[in-house]
């Protein structure tokens, strides 16, 4: 569980400077001080210190890269079991385990049963610097087979731009080859001929739900449990249970809402419906692209606002939703909370008369009538096994003109 990951930051200098993106879409920079499962304090240019809770994080990003060592050049992509990656410039494996080497010259010794596959990437005489290929056109189709793989052991290999998998048992992996059976036949291949690896993988394998995702500036991307700091050395426990030492000036973003938080404007409605109250020469069809709801902007175009406190209040994220309408979502698995906060849009106050209903496997979880000046309101609901989410406004004095509610930074969290 999330409760029981943790981060712990132990900085002897100043901390390196980044910059916090929070849920409401504000940005604050300064010096990172301390970090830990429950919140962020970062010290900011006037002295004063700043604390932000965990939960209200939406990312971190280091806003300088520092000068550091050269790595060496990468020569496999490693897929981890929880769906971490991991760039290293060498790896030997054997029946139990698997030795990695970093292109720091960092060595990582990982139980075989966390990696799922290996993408064997071409040389390249020509750099020495640890660097991803970005134009492999079989890259993504590897990523979703290796992201599917379960069974036994397999090599992948590139027939004229195809991914062919063929079910073998792999012994091996050393500085001669890949060694392999297939039938009653033991050899050992040169990975120069393999696109891949795959590894046994037993089905049904769950993991918790990650504390962030740490991206790497050559796209490695490592799905956290925990994380520990300490001198601009960062050692990231990912899901599996490997720890893996990095460089903080390697890190490119701490993604503390991958897996953890779906907003709903990113989560495309199954279904929307609008229907006019009252009846009008204009086609429905055509009225509906008209009063459809708006992802992220108000029906005038402009970014989506509540009034807070006789002021505007500008949100990142957010739908307006004229009534009457309905917008119906089949939501991903493992999400326990719906939390929004829902007010009347700005040009509405005074004529709106808006009932909100938000219902869940056709069970109402929230149901408020909004008019005149009701004041925006947040709502936390328990979706927990709630496949399918309704979201109706609806008017309620027989016509709907000025029925706008927006709902600001809406999102499921795990």
């Amino acid at each position: 569980m999330k409760t029981f990951s943790l981060i712990m930051l132990s900085l002897l200098a100043a901390g390196p400077a980044v910059e916090v993106q929070q849920l409401d879409g504000s940005k604050t920079s300064g010096d990172l001080v301390e970090l830990s499962a429950d919140s962020l304090k970062i010290q900011l240019s006037d002295g004063k210190s700043s604390v932000f809770p965990a939960k209200e994080i939406i990312s971190v990003r280091p806003l300088q890269q520092a000068d550091s060592a050269k790595t060496q050049a990468v020569s496999k992509e490693l897929f981890f079991a929880d769906g971490s990656r991991l760039l290293v410039s060498d790896m030997l494996v054997s029946s139990r385990n698997a030795e990695l080497m970093l292109g720091t010259g960092a060595r990582v010794e990982i139980g075989r049963s966390a990696l799922k596959g290996v993408r064997l990437l071409p040389a390249d005489p020509q750099s020495s610097e640890a660097k991803l290929p970005d134009d492999d056109p079989l890259r993504e189709k590897w990523h979703e087979l290796a992201k599917e793989h379960t069974g036994g052991d397999a090599i992948v290999l590139n027939r004229e731009g195809m991914l062919t998998v063929q079910e073998v048992v792999i012994h091996a992996v050393t500085a001669e080859g890949v060694k392999i059976q297939l039938d009653e036949i033991t050899t050992t291949v040169n990975p120069a001929k393999l696109y891949g690896l795959l590894f046994y993988q037993r089905a049904a394998r769950e993991f918790p739900a990650p504390l962030c995702v740490v991206h790497l500036n050559d796209d490695s991307a490592l799905v956290a449990k925990s994380i520990k700091m300490n001198n601009g050395q960062t050692r990231v426990t990912i899901l599996t249970g490997t720890e893996i030492p990095i460089l903080f000036d390697r890190i490119a973003k701490f993604d503390f809402a991958a897996g953890n938080i779906q907003f709903l404007d990113e989560l495309k409605p199954t279904r929307i419906t609008w229907t006019p109250v009252l009846k009008s020469a204009i086609a429905v069809d055509d009225l509906s692209l008209v009063y459809a709801p708006r992802i992220n902007h108000s029906f005038q175009g402009d970014p989506i606002q509540l009034e807070e406190d006789q002021q505007p209040q500008i949100y990142a994220r957010g739908i307006a939703v004229h009534a009457t309408s309905e917008l119906l979502y089949q939501l991903p698995s493992g999400f326990r909370q719906l939390q929004m906060r829902v007010g009347i849009a700005p040009e509405s106050l005074g004529t709106c008369t808006a009932k909100l209903q938000i219902i869940g496997d056709q069970k109402i979880l929230f149901e408020k009538d909004f008019s005149n000046h009701t004041p925006p309101e947040d709502i936390a609901l328990n979706i927990s096994g709630v496949s399918r989410l309704k979201i109706v406004v609806d008017a309620n004095d027989g016509e709907d003109f000025g029925d706008v509610l927006h709902l600001v930074q809406a999102r499921l969290l795990k």
